[in-house]
């Protein structure tokens, strides 16, 4: 969280927000499109592979079928898409949410809490594509407007 903080407010990380919008029209600006590219696939690779040795010191031994079931994916990408794709806080909000609410099902509904996981993924990427945070957002800006005076 703190490596991805500081790059967000860098120059560096300007850049790549500039890319991700309209690479073109950053290179147009001076935005070198390969060179910060690469820095964000060195950084991803970099941070994947540092959650990685951690969950396996976490879990002190291997088994080869565990951490690449299908189910280990589709985690990672629904707590991101519950949370909110492209902001920081959001996969930590998605995380939590995710886990709790995983138990909770997974106790009270054994057979049918994967269905569930199912339907709520489809629902927030069709309803809400920017998570929890873009329907705060919203949420704020449509309470924000309906207090002011008209």
């Amino acid at each position: 969280m703190i490596v991805v903080a500081a790059l967000a407010t860098s120059r560096a990380g300007l850049g790549m927000r500039a890319i991700r919008e309209d690479e073109e029209a950053a290179e147009a600006s001076g935005v070198g499109a390969l060179s910060l590219k690469l820095l964000a696939l060195a950084l991803s690779t970099a941070l994947a592979g540092l959650a990685g040795g951690l969950f396996a010191f976490y879990h002190i031994s291997y088994y080869p079928a565990h951490p690449f079931g299908p189910q280990w994916t589709f985690d990672a990408l629904l707590m991101t898409f519950i949370g909110g794709v492209g902001t920081l806080q959001g996969p930590v909000l998605g995380a939590v949410l995710y886990v709790t609410l995983k138990e909770y099902l997974a106790l009270r509904w054994v057979d049918i809490h994967l269905l569930i996981f199912g339907a709520l993924f489809v629902a927030i990427v069709l309803l809400l594509p920017g998570g929890l945070v873009q329907a705060a957002e919203r949420a704020r800006a449509l309470l924000g407007g309906a207090r002011r005076p008209a």
